[in-house]
């Protein structure tokens, strides 16, 4: 075990808040039962060829039968290349939300893999031109609408498989993916809606009572809470959930590794770094000499970072010209170059980058309105009988928090997302490179450039 040993985590979260408004639809009230003073228990992962769980919360009344569906798929058949396509789609859409959000000062961080995995399991839902839409900002084929999950299952099971070729000193590199529903009891959901996000998104099945919304919400953060190393508490807030709320799908994913090469604490000195304004702010610069891959042009200077244990690295980009220029002129294709050239360069890197801690909240319903989902958004318009053909809903808010403090001693990044639906070799070559302006990063797996995080530093 080294001393200096780099630890990241990084945990996504993805609630989807479903409820029924219309004024026909007969509130349940909640049946007798005991005070219930302890806490919501942390369930683990539902193991390979379990059946569909259901269960009760114990902060909630009995409900009614709510059937399970299909057992979780543990071997979904994809090829690398269907892989690699899958990670640009999200890539994409990474890069697409990432020019939306920038639009905002100060730092940023975000889980496009969290976010677009979410909508993902919105869309086995929908139906019309509410799936056309979605599909259209997912960019996927709707003839192949199906096969999409089975990539997503087979993506995520990618990512959180330790390679073959792990070296036995290495740090483990944990990277684990959890799902459930939150399921109103006594109410009907599609059977066919339950069984793809049981199959391909191992979705364990939890009934609940949201005419009791605030047993129901400290529930669900709970649950939020223990997936996420308590990085991302009260992910639902108050007044968020009611006794019109139908269903809930929840996504948590954790990640862990330490850096293959650890920066040493005693070299972080006291350094400038040049602010958007040209200003300058104090920082604690860390500082490594190692060798690895790194990149300088006439528009920017980047390194990458890789981790123990797996196909993870963090890419950094710093540009050399104005800033706000260069991020919204970057594009899939540009990142993907970035990406594509670390690979076969090997140098001696001589690398600076500022500690840094970043916290950010956003609602994306305009933002994801401006990417092209438009109709799930209106009441009237909005179609999702694929979830139910008894409610007509529709999506009122998209809420997302992500957290990451960058250290000597690691890495750890957390993201939360709700939807609330409603009705209606030797070095040749040497670079130093001392991120001190604002830059650009992102966290990827390796073997297909899938961005499971991006951000930005411009004051850290």
């Amino acid at each position: 075990m080294k001393t200096h040993r780099l630890l990241i985590t990084a945990t996504l979260i993805l609630a989807f808040i479903l409820s029924a408004c219309s004024p026909a639809v007969e509130t349940i009230e909640p049946k007798p039962t005991d005070s219930i003073t302890e806490p919501y228990p942390i369930e683990e992962t539902q193991e390979p060829g379990q059946a569909y769980p259901v269960e009760e919360s114990p902060t909630q009344p009995g409900s009614g039968d709510v059937s399970g569906g299909m057992a979780y798929i543990t071997d979904p058949v994809a090829s690398q290349d269907d892989l690699r396509d899958h990670a640009e789609d999200i890539n994409k859409f990474a890069i697409q939300l990432y020019r939306k959000l920038a639009a905002e000062d100060g730092n940023l961080i975000y889980s496009p893999y969290s976010i677009y995995q979410a909508f993902l399991m919105v869309y086995a839902g929908a139906d019309a031109e509410t799936k056309t839409e979605i599909a259209q900002a997912l960019d996927i084929e709707m003839d192949d609408d199906k096969d999409v999950h089975n990539l997503m299952n087979a993506l995520n099971k990618l990512l959180t498989t330790p390679p073959a070729y792990l070296d036995e000193n290495a740090q483990p590199l944990q990277f684990n993916v959890a799902n459930a529903l939150w399921v109103q009891q006594d109410i009907e959901i599609s059977q066919d809606f339950l069984d793809t996000l049981s199959a391909n998104y191992n979705a364990g099945l939890k009934l609940v009572d949201f005419s009791n919304p605030e047993d129901a919400r400290q529930a669900i953060n709970l649950w939020v809470a223990a997936q996420t190393n308590d990085k991302i508490k009260d992910l639902i807030p108050q007044g968020v959930l009611n006794e019109l709320t139908r269903l809930v799908i929840t996504n948590a994913v954790y990640f862990k590794g330490a850096w293959q090469n650890p920066f040493n604490p005693d070299r972080t000195t006291s350094e400038p770094f040049f602010l958007l304004d040209g200003s300058e702010q104090a920082v604690e610069m860390m500082r490594n000499s190692y060798t690895g891959a790194g990149l300088v042009s006439e528009r920017f200077q980047a390194v990458k970072l890789p981790y123990q244990g797996g196909n993870y690295a963090m890419a950094v980009i710093m540009p050399t010209g104005d800033f706000g220029e260069f991020e919204q002129s970057l594009d899939e294709d540009g990142l993907k170059q970035i990406l594509s050239e670390f690979d076969g360069i090997f140098g001696q890197v001589n690398l600076g980058m500022p500690k840094f801690k970043t916290e950010s909240s956003f609602n994306l319903g305009e933002q994801m309105k401006a990417l092209g989902i438009q109709q799930a958004f209106d009441s009237q318009a909005a179609d999702f009988t694929s979830i139910s053909d008894k409610m007509d809903l529709y999506i009122t808010d998209v809420l997302h928090k992500a957290y990451i403090d960058v250290n000597e001693e690691g890495t750890e990044a957390a993201a939360a997302t709700a939807i609330a639906v409603g009705t209606t070799s030797m070095p040749a070559d040497s670079w130093d490179i001392t991120f001190d302006h604002p830059f650009i990063y992102v966290i990827y797996e390796t073997t297909t450039n899938a961005i499971v995080f991006m951000g930005r530093v411009v004051a850290p």
